[in-house]
Formats: C-alpha cells, sequence, structure tokens
C-alpha cells in the first residue's frame, strides 16, 4: 500500500478515535427516534385484547416504551424484543408510566397514555400486546450504546478501544487518592453517566427529605455493569422527552451490583423533588433499583447500598431513619389519598405505599423489612441549620457585576454567627467556591459577584461543631451580552436601504429583526443573521417595502452559556421615496 494512503488512513482513524482519547471511560452520543405502532394481528373486536405485528424498528435501540392519544386509564400492557440474530425475550409487563409523576399544580408536565421504558439491551425488533386497543400508539426508542446504525457500531467499537488503552495508561501514570472519610456514600455524579445528553428543562424545585420511596425500573435484571449507566441515560432520556418532564425522575438509582447514580439534577445533598411519588414528591426522596423483582429479590450489594444512602440522606435532612412520617398529599390520578389528606407513613416505604401501583414489585416490597433493619435507627446529630440566598439582580449585561446574600440561622430561626460560608458555582460540572464571606452578628452575608457566563450558583455551610452543614437550593446567575447601535436610522423611503452598524459584546452570533406595524400593532416580517468581526463589531441593513410605521433591533439568542441579549427596539418612519427631478436639483 502507498505510503501516502497509510498515511491517510492514520489521519481518518485519529480524527474517528479523536473524542475517546481521554482518561474518563468513553460515552457515546445517545439517539432518541419514534415509529406508529404498526398494525395489529388479526382482527380483534374493539374492546378485546390485541397483539401487534413484529416491528423491525428503523435502528438498533436499547430502550423502547410506548404513548398513544387516548384510552382507559388502567390498562395491562406488555412488550419483547429480539435482535436480528436472535430469539424473542419473555413479555414484559409494563404499567402506565402515570404511576410515577410530579405532584398536580406544578410547573412540570404530567404525562398520559405513557408505558414505563423497557431496557432491551440490543434489540433491532419490537413487539406490544395491550389489553385494549391503543389509538394513535406510538413506540418511543433509544439508544445509548452507540450502536443505533451500521457506522455508529464501527465508530464506536474504533473507540472503545482507543479509550481503553488511554484509560488503562492513565491508570499506570497515576495513583487514586483515598476517600475521604464521610458519611456520604459513594455517588456516581451526573457528569459520568449523562455529560450534557440529559441536561434538565428547567431549574430544579425543592422541598423536604422525610421519607425515602423504594422502586423499581421495570426491566431485566440480567444487565451488566457496563449497561447500567447506560440504562439510566436511556430512562433519563425518556422521562425527559417522551414524558416531557423536566428531567429523570427518581432522586436516586441503585444497580444490582450496589452501584448508586445521582439522578434528578440540583445537588445530591440538596432536597430536590423529583417525579417519583405523585402527590408525596416535596417530602421525600426517590431510590429506583434497575430491574424487576415482582418475582425475585433485589441483590444483597443493592439493599447495602440504599442503607447506606437512607442512613446520610434522612439524617442529613434532619430526619431519623426509624419510626414514621408525616406527609399531606398533593392528590393526583394514582395517590391512593384525596388532596390535602395528612398521611403517616413508615420513613423507608415502597412506592404501593401511597400509589395505585404494583411497585417496587411483591418480592423487593417484602425485602423492605429487612431494608429498614439495615439502616436502623440513625437519628440527626447536632443542630440543623438553614441557608437561604438570593441574587439581586439575578439577571445582568456583561461586565457587570451582582451580590449574592443571604442568611445562616438554626432550623429555629438563631442567627449562626461568625461562619465562613462558601460561594459556589458550577463550572464544568463540578461546584467550584468563588468566595467564602463570613456571617454577621445577624447571620448574614454577602458577596459581590463578576461572572463572564450564566452560572448555576449556591451558598453551602459546611458544619461547624454541633452545627450541621446546610445548601441553599441552585440559583441561576443569568449573564447577557450587551449589544449596542451606534446612531441607529429612525427615518427611511420605502425601496431604499437602510444601513446600521453596531458592537456586540461579548462577540456572539447577533440577528437583525424587523417589524412592520399592520393594523395598529407590529409585527415580525424579517429576520437576518450577521457576521461580528474579531472586536464584536457588526452591520445590518433591509429595505422596507411599504410607507408606514417599522420597528428593528439587534439580538442573540440564549444558550447555556449566556442569557438573550438584545438592543432597544428603534421606531422607523418610512416615507415615500423622494422624486428624481428633486434629488437633480
Amino acid at each position: 500500500m502507498p505510503l501516502l494512503a497509510v498515511a491517510a488512513i492514520v489521519v481518518v482513524l485519529g480524527l474517528v478515535a479523536g473524542p475517546a482519547l481521554s482518561s474518563r471511560p468513553y460515552r457515546p452520543d445517545p439517539a432518541d427516534f419514534s415509529v406508529a405502532g404498526g398494525s395489529i394481528a388479526g382482527d380483534p373486536a374493539a374492546d378485546e385484547g390485541v397483539v401487534s405485528e413484529p416491528l423491525h424498528a428503523p435502528q438498533r435501540f436499547n430502550l423502547v416504551g410506548m404513548t398513544w392519544t387516548d384510552g382507559p386509564a388502567r390498562l395491562a400492557i406488555a412488550v419483547r424484543t429480539r435482535a436480528d440474530d436472535g430469539e424473542w425475550t419473555h413479555w414484559t409487563p409494563v404499567d402506565a408510566q402515570s404511576e410515577d409523576g410530579p405532584d398536580p399544580g406544578t410547573d412540570e408536565a404530567a404525562a398520559s397514555g405513557t408505558t414505563n421504558p423497557v431496557w432491551a439491551g440490543e434489540a433491532d425488533w419490537v413487539q406490544y400486546r395491550s389489553s385494549r386497543r391503543l389509538p394513535g400508539v406510538q413506540l418511543h426508542f433509544v439508544n445509548t450504546s452507540g450502536t443505533a446504525t451500521a457506522t455508529d457500531r464501527l465508530r464506536t467499537g474504533l473507540r472503545k478501544a482507543a479509550n481503553t488503552a488511554v484509560v488503562s495508561l492513565a491508570g499506570l501514570l497515576t495513583t487514586k487518592l483515598a476517600g475521604a472519610a464521610e458519611d456520604q456514600p459513594a455517588i456516581v455524579p451526573r457528569e459520568d453517566w449523562a455529560g450534557d445528553d440529559c441536561v434538565p428543562r428547567t431549574s430544579p424545585s425543592y422541598g423536604q427529605v422525610r421519607a425515602a420511596y423504594v422502586h423499581h425500573t421495570v426491566n431485566a435484571n440480567t444487565y451488566t455493569a457496563e449497561e447500567a449507566p447506560q440504562i439510566v441515560l436511556a430512562m433519563c432520556r425518556y422521562h425527559r422527552n417522551t414524558n416531557g418532564w423536566n428531567d429523570l425522575g427518581y432522586n436516586f438509582v441503585v444497580d444490582r451490583f450496589g452501584t448508586i447514580y445521582e439522578g434528578r439534577a440540583g445537588g445530591i445533598e440538596a432536597a430536590v423533588i423529583g417525579a417519583q411519588a405523585e402527590g408525596f414528591n416535596s417530602y421525600s426522596t426517590g431510590i429506583a433499583n434497575i430491574g424487576t423483582f415482582s418475582d425475585e429479590p433485589q441483590t444483597h450489594a443493592a439493599l447495602e447500598a440504599m442503607a447506606r444512602l437512607i442512613r446520610w440522606k434522612l439524617p442529613l435532612h434532619g430526619y431519623p431513619t426509624s419510626g414514621e412520617a408525616v406527609m399531606v398529599s398533593a392528590g393526583g390520578a394514582t395517590n391512593r389519598y384525596p388532596s390535602g389528606t395528612t398521611v403517616r407513613v413508615p420513613r423507608i416505604l415502597g412506592h404501593r405505599d401511597t400509589n395505585s401501583t404494583e411497585c417496587p414489585g411483591d418480592v423487593l416490597y417484602a425485602q423492605i423489612d429487612d431494608l429498614r433493619a439495615m439502616a436502623g435507627s440513625i437519628a440527626p446529630q447536632g443542630t440543623a441549620t438553614r441557608v437561604e440566598a438570593s441574587l439581586k439582580p439575578g439577571t445582568l449585561d456583561y461586565g457587570d457585576e451582582t451580590t449574592l446574600s443571604g442568611k445562616l440561622t438554626t432550623a429555629d430561626g438563631d442567627p449562626v454567627v461568625a461562619q465562613p460560608v462558601a460561594v459556589q458555582a458550577r463550572i464544568d460540572g463540578k461546584w467550584r467556591t468563588s468566595s467564602q464571606p463570613v456571617t454577621g452578628s445577624d447571620g448574614s452575608f454577602a458577596a459581590p459577584l463578576k461572572p463572564k457566563l450564566s452560572r448555576p450558583v449556591r451558598v453551602r455551610f459546611a458544619g461547624a461543631g454541633d452545627l450541621r452543614s446546610s445548601i441553599t437550593p441552585t440559583l441561576t446567575l443569568a449573564v447577557r451580552p450587551v449589544v449596542k447601535l451606534r446612531h441607529p436610522p429612525r427615518r427611511g423611503a420605502r425601496g431604499v436601504r437602510v444601513r446600521f452598524a453596531g458592537k456586540v459584546k461579548p462577540r456572539k452570533l447577533v440577528y437583525q429583526v424587523l417589524q412592520a406595524e399592520r393594523r395598529g400593532r407590529f409585527r415580525k416580517v424579517g429576520v437576518k443573521a450577521l457576521r461580528t468581526t474579531g472586536t464584536g463589531a457588526f452591520r445590518g441593513s433591509f429595505v422596507p417595502a411599504q410607507t408606514g410605521d417599522y420597528r428593528y433591533y439587534v439580538a442573540t439568542k440564549a444558550d447555556i452559556t449566556m442569557a438573550r441579549g438584545a438592543t432597544p427596539k428603534i421606531e422607523l418612519r418610512v416615507g415615500r421615496p423622494a422624486r428624481r427631478n428633486a434629488i437633480l436639483r
């Protein structure tokens, strides 16, 4: 083979393998896709059960779920899958996803006509059966293993091989530091299983953690340790993209090997409100067990992991691991208690204890007594604290400064004096401390912030002596670019080009927007992207087609790094063009 051809192949392989040349485990890009449910085998009556024809998915998938437009609230549904060269799995019963879900009255969308997602491993075919016809049925697939197409499979194989070599070399060259001796168990953070592949729709909401719910995810229990984080990511994308929820419904996920995964975003220490026990999310944390435990038990390793998590999580929020929790129902279609009902439940409970569901399966539900014994009776130690904070302003122009201020008190409201608190920003997936102001005589503190990009921020009190640690909800600090026009024209003529210039800081892609008055209202009639120079300077123009009143402005689009920035709307009066002979004179 000619040397030039060999060099070209090396370059191509380098480009393909490049994203995997990292000391972190390689994670392929996920893929989501959907298809119509296909035809029904046979011709059953409208009120009888149906079985679909086997359906070949447009791409290979790892997880599948179903939605439909209308039908009975309670259905008996099961699915089975197979690979092109494999045999059909056993039928897996699935329940309507509405048994999990956000609390009524929240701004988080409630899913209806949706099944639990089912992990299929590597599959190309799917078939479903249902106790009733499902009008408008759709099948929704997620692939998180990088095997959706033949090209994906080749690329993923090369990248995994390259990544394995880099990770092995990194292990030889570095020494792993021992973990800190603290009560918090080892938890796989979101950046390790999701990165930017399941970004929440909105900022998290916060409540209390009085109880811990035990769930199961309803899928095969034969998954591997490598597949477990892929399952968590696939569920997250299904909950967000198919159910329309803000994020993964569960606060934590545990696999059969005893590994704990951070679930819904917002901070593992915080009382993040999930979508896992409709009507009681604001009082609880939800722990999902990957697998189906209707006929077989969860492993001892997983039970031990849940016990460690509960022994840390409940006392952290001021509640013991034993006894009963008092909660007030927020209602909901699957809630067994009407809205406003006060209920007493065990601190550690199964999902079925408050909602109409078989979750977490008969066998795992019977193991909850063992789990309670393993969690023990751990009481909160020391004095509970509460830290509150606010940003004024919360949205600021690039280059400006804001102030994060707040107060540190005990749970009873007494000020905590002369204690440092950590002001933290989330950067590259990690919370980093920017300053440590000390509380004053009334427990108050303040810290100036001058960020260059939008950031999630929070304040954390690490605890001291008898005082327990506490943390604020995550706040959003939004930074918008500064967009300015230089001497913008305010008069023009029909058919004559109007020109303007300006500058954006920092440099960003900008758009000119033109509005025209039509029947007493300004309506958008044109949008155009403008080029910016290295200094952020831009030029724009447009030709008004008619006489009348116009408005124009220049704006940037919001993204994960910055909020939307815009100039003021410039009023423009457009008249008739001047006569030619008048110009000649």
